[in-house]
């Protein structure tokens, strides 16, 4: 299982952006546990990577904007919207 430790970007957490960390880790648990080349693991590295770079879920949403592949930026969109849901 990843850590928040081998989260990129983790060091860098704040108090304001330990939600968004953590939720990086866990889209990174999900992304090592899906099948390598699946839409599934595209989406949840995607967004592992814009959550540990943003400090809120709408900054990581931000992030994803300018992926060119429509199909793995909206998978990512709404993984982080799951994620964001269940940690509510």
């Amino acid at each position: 299982m990843t850590t928040t430790a081998e989260v990129p970007g983790a060091g860098r957490a704040t108090a304001g952006t330990t939600g968004s960390r953590l939720l990086a880790a866990r889209a990174w648990d999900l992304a090592a546990r899906a099948p390598a080349g699946s839409m599934d693991r595209k989406a949840a590295g995607c967004a592992a990577v814009a959550l540990a770079e943003s400090s809120t879920v709408q900054g990581a949403r931000k992030v994803l904007g300018p992926l060119w592949q429509d199909d793995v930026r909206q998978a990512a969109l709404d993984l982080i919207d799951q994620l964001a849901a269940e940690d509510e």
